[in-house]
């Protein structure tokens, strides 16, 4: 599955979750209170207490969509809530033999054709093997240093790891990423050696689960970079998808896909080391990767001016 925009998740389960909640206050809350009371007053410890407490508010839960005043996946959402502050990291990781990760001695471009092929935005960097991760590369960053200098040194250009045992509890270390606005945590056990990674997605889809299938707003060949008006683009995406998600038209009449359409905007077919930029209907089109006189990799910015230009170095 590729990977979710955080803050979409956050508000589905937000969204979801609070509707869910809310019916069952309005209409259980006698029943609740009474629960509450009875559990107060007993001798039973708080683990046994927040059990049984938990276990009432699931039939509750069950009970909503049975009568279908709560919705399957409403009633299958909060059960994994319940659920997720059992698991270990270890449970939802992507295990060491599955990380995409790259070398610290790859270049730029080559790192970028690698990042550009697969479904995510962040890599681990490694350094030798996979158990000395430095740093955590992101596409976006690989992008601009690219643009700017294609000689720079992925070590540069990457963010600091964030470590964490494999015994860690998933409802923690949630709570401490969302906190540290982290979105990938290298998973080590006792010995220091990489186990695995885990990423906030991974935590969501804990709970969402596979309702994340109808609310994926990636497309495999755009991707977005973190902040509204920046995407990468392949070449061989067609005219329609990009005017979907950039809310603009292209004028083309003979040609079907991103990289037909740059090129007829440019005038000439473009050579290997060539840097194009084009400006259209405000925003920024500049070549990532050119091969064989095809323009196989965009990076797509909005601009705060509109205006049409092309320029080529």
């Amino acid at each position: 599955m590729s990977e979710m925009n955080v803050s979409i998740l956050l508000m589905i389960v937000t969204a979801v979750v609070g509707f869910a909640v809310g019916w069952i206050l309005r209409s259980k809350k006698d029943d609740l209170k009474e629960q509450k009371k009875r559990l107060k007053a007993s001798e039973q410890d708080h683990t046994e207490d927040d059990n049984e407490y938990e276990e009432e508010i699931m039939n509750i839960v069950n009970q909503g969509h049975e009568h279908g005043e709560i919705l399957e996946g409403e009633a299958k959402m909060i059960t994994n809530i319940f659920e997720f502050g059992d698991k270990d990291v270890t449970d939802v990781m992507t295990s060491r033999k599955k990380i995409d990760a790259i070398d610290a001695s790859t270049s730029i471009e080559k790192a970028l054709n690698y990042m550009a092929d697969r479904p995510y935005s962040r890599y681990p960097l490694y350094e030798e093997d996979i158990d000395n991760i430095v740093g955590v590369l992101y596409l976006k960053d690989v992008i601009d240093a690219y643009l700017d200098d294609r000689e720079a040194k992925l070590s540069d250009i990457a963010r600091e790891p964030f470590f964490v045992h494999q015994t860690m509890n998933l409802s923690v270390l949630f709570q401490e990423m969302q906190t540290k606005k982290i979105h990938m945590a290298v998973v080590i056990d006792e010995y220091s050696q990489t186990e695995g990674i885990v990423s906030m997605e991974d935590m969501l889809e804990v709970i969402v689960g596979n309702i994340l299938d109808e609310y994926d707003v990636e497309d495999k060949n755009i991707t977005k970079l973190g902040w509204a008006g920046l995407y990468l683009m392949r070449g061989s995406t067609r005219l329609e998808e990009a005017e979907d998600v950039l809310g603009i038209e292209f004028d083309a009449e003979d040609v079907e896909t991103l990289n037909g359409f740059l090129i007829d905007q440019l005038g000439h077919l473009p050579e290997d080391n060539e840097e194009i930029e084009i400006i259209y209907k405000g925003y920024s089109f500049k070549s990532i990767d050119i091969h064989e006189k095809m323009i196989k990799q965009v990076k797509v910015e909005k601009r705060k001016e509109e205006k049409e230009d092309v320029r080529t170095q």
